[in-house]
């Protein structure tokens, strides 16, 4: 029997929401409603004392009440998914707009066809965000549905943004899950470079979002992450990788582009 692909969405969303409506308005997405696992964690009601220690204790920079709560609903997707034995999923946000005609199942057969290396996360949107802009790699000789995709070099997996659109397998779900130990930030992908098994991180767009125009048309956890925007930390500079630079420079790495 044919391996199933587990399908998540991660909303904290009422049914009755325009954002809900608007998600499930979308073809693709109507015809699969009745099989998506629905998983959604409100940061700011978590108990004060739970979120101090998740998000805040032994942090140069405390998480977010959106930026947990976004993390812990894909962890517990990620653990939904291992205990069903099936060896793929894919993960939506609720403000995931699908920009090309395919279904799910054709998705998974052409993703499949790629042969990606186990231990995947395949990014379907975000690439395309001024937050991705720096992100480089080396470009698959196969695209998807006329898509370009890109495998990051792991220098860059700091700068890949997103988790609104993305398909994994098993292991890369057991690798997330097991960094998240304490929580991250779910798209907080730096330090999976300095893993012992490296896991490889690709990117097309397939999926688009919401353009950010201002706070009301942002998701909670984008609303927080403008106010943070700019701060950085040396971390880089201090890594293996930093002195690496020069030799990347002649590997020929790409910036993504359709």
């Amino acid at each position: 029997m044919r391996n199933i692909l587990e399908k998540y969405l991660i909303s904290i969303e009422a049914s009755e929401s325009p954002r809900w409506q608007a998600f499930f308005a979308q073809e693709i997405f109507k015809q699969n409603q009745s099989v998506f696992h629905i998983f959604g964690v409100k940061g700011a009601d978590l108990p004060t004392a739970l979120y101090f220690k998740l998000a805040v204790a032994n942090r140069e920079r405390p998480l977010s009440p959106g930026e947990l709560g976004c993390t812990l609903s894909h962890v517990e997707a990620m653990k939904h998914f291992l205990a069903t034995g099936q060896q793929y999923a894919i993960f939506f946000e609720d403000d995931a707009i699908q920009k090309l005609d395919f279904s799910l199942d054709q998705l998974e057969q052409d993703i499949i066809k790629l042969n990606l290396k186990p231990n995947f996360l395949l990014s379907l949107g975000g690439i395309q965000l001024s937050f991705s802009e720096k992100v480089k790699g080396k470009f698959l000789q196969d695209k998807l549905f006329g898509k370009a995709v890109i495998d990051i070099h792991p220098y860059y997996y700091k700068n890949l943004s997103s988790t609104y659109a993305y398909m994994l397998d098993r292991k890369m779900a057991q690798v997330l899950v097991e960094y998240h130990q304490p929580p991250c930030g779910c798209d907080h992908w730096g330090d999976l470079a300095y893993l012992e098994e490296v896991p490889h991180l690709y990117a097309t767009y397939l999926f688009d979002h919401p353009e950010i125009i201002n706070e009301q048309t942002n998701s909670y956890i984008e609303q927080e992450r403008l106010k943070v925007k700019g701060i950085e930390n040396n971390k880089a500079q201090k890594s293996f990788y930093f002195q690496l630079i020069n030799k990347l420079k002649r590997l020929q790495l790409q910036k993504y582009h359709d």
